[in-house]
């Protein structure tokens, strides 16, 4: 057998200690490699924070907005409400309401037209209004400080009895007896 050359042993160990130190070189690149992506990981994370954070600020600032036209339709509305009330048909109506002051439902019959449509037309703003109350697009202490509705119930409820008992229905007129049932409630303070 003939004996390798130690040259050719060397050049194997050389490819050896090559080899190691391209691996360990591999290494420490890999390493290095996962500590630049770590730190961008990070400012990844970071700004994905402060975009969430800032969407989080977004929807404040766009709820409070909505609650602002919210309570800016509610004021338009409640104005527009009190400026009908405060026409001079309404007042009319109003008026001739406090005046006839029916007893009793079979009054109602007897009476002209004309009164008639002023009973009409009270229990039907006083409806329409309780159907705001009902459906919270009005507070009902707000109505209770602009309307006399106590005084607007027990002024119409004979005909609101007659409308009932005539049409056979308790329907008519039941937004109106809630708001009255609501603000006759004691308040709490």
């Amino acid at each position: 057998m003939i004996p390798l050359p130690v040259v050719q042993l060397n050049v194997l160990d050389a490819l050896q200690d090559y080899a190691s130190l391209l691996s360990s070189i591999a290494i420490i690149l890999g390493a290095v490699f996962v500590v630049f992506q770590l730190r961008d990981d990070k400012k990844l994370i970071q700004a994905s924070v402060q975009q969430a954070n800032s969407s989080e600020e977004q929807a404040r600032l766009t709820t409070e907005q909505l609650k602002q036209n919210y309570e800016l339709a509610t004021v338009d509305l409640i104005t527009d409400i009190y400026d009908f009330a405060n026409s001079l048909q309404v007042q009319a109506s109003w008026l001739t309401v406090l005046k006839t002051k029916i007893a009793s439902p079979d009054d109602f019959d007897k009476l002209p037209e004309s009164v008639q449509l002023a009973y009409l037309q009270m229990a039907s703003l006083f409806e329409s209004i309780g159907l705001l109350v009902e459906k919270n697009y009005v507070k009902s202490d707000l109505i209770d400080d602009m309307f006399a509705t106590q005084q607007a119930w027990e002024s119409l409820e004979p005909f609101i009895t007659w409308m009932r008992k005539r049409y056979e229905s308790e329907e008519y007129y039941y937004f109106f007896e809630k708001l009255h049932k609501r603000l006759s409630q004691p308040q709490e303070t």
